[in-house]
């Protein structure tokens, strides 16, 4: 593997699709701690949307979901590549699904891989090229792969909530949209804590 000087630690710039036991490994615990996280989030996002219904029209919220996806997969992608971002993308919502913790648990598989594949390409371009993950980089790409999940919000609102008033279309799947900022300083302070534990190297 290719080693880069990044900041405080190196970030080996492995295979985009790496298959070895830690990689997998090291995937699933991420998913996992993700899961656990979500199981607490999907809950309190499920009682902001039933509690904004009367304004929206529609029950559905997820704005805490995509901020804590800004913790875990950023370390999931940099260090695991499409193996990390397919892992952590599809374990949690199987587990969304089998305990009902959101109404649209059974669409996370395509938000949650609308924000994984695209940024593990941009993190991995930033790690081949040496660019450092600063705060800033680091939470504008978290925003780049939001973009994507929050469109992908979007569209299924159309399918699953017709009828709404147009502007909720825009509203609900931007204010998932924003997310990245706060959710992405909190994933950059994360990231680096496990980057210089050197844990995942």
């Amino acid at each position: 593997m290719a080693e880069l000087a990044l900041g405080p630690s190196r970030i080996r710039l492995g295979p985009l699709l790496p298959l070895d036991t830690k990689s997998i490994v090291g995937s699933v615990l991420l998913a996992v701690c993700f899961s656990i996280n979500m199981q607490i989030t999907e809950r309190l996002d499920n009682l902001t949307g039933v509690a904004l219904a009367p304004i929206t029209g529609v029950p559905l919220a997820n704005w805490l979901g995509y901020t804590f996806l800004n913790l875990w997969y950023p370390v999931a992608v940099i260090f695991f590549g499409l193996t990390g971002a397919l892992i952590i993308s599809n374990f949690n919502p199987i587990i969304a699904v089998l305990t009902a913790t959101h109404p649209l648990a059974w669409a996370f598989f395509f938000f949650n891989m609308a924000w994984a594949i695209p940024n593990t390409f941009v993190f991995r371009h930033w790690i081949r090229t040496g660019k450092e993950l600063t705060l800033q980089r680091f939470v504008l790409t978290c925003g780049i792969g939001q973009f994507f999940a929050a469109i992908m919000f979007g569209i299924l609102m159309l399918v699953v909530a017709p009828g709404a008033e147009p502007w909720v279309y825009v509203a609900i799947p931007f204010w998932n949209w924003i997310m990245f900022i706060p959710g992405g300083i909190m994933g950059y302070y994360f990231f680096n804590a496990v980057r210089n534990s050197g844990v995942l190297e």
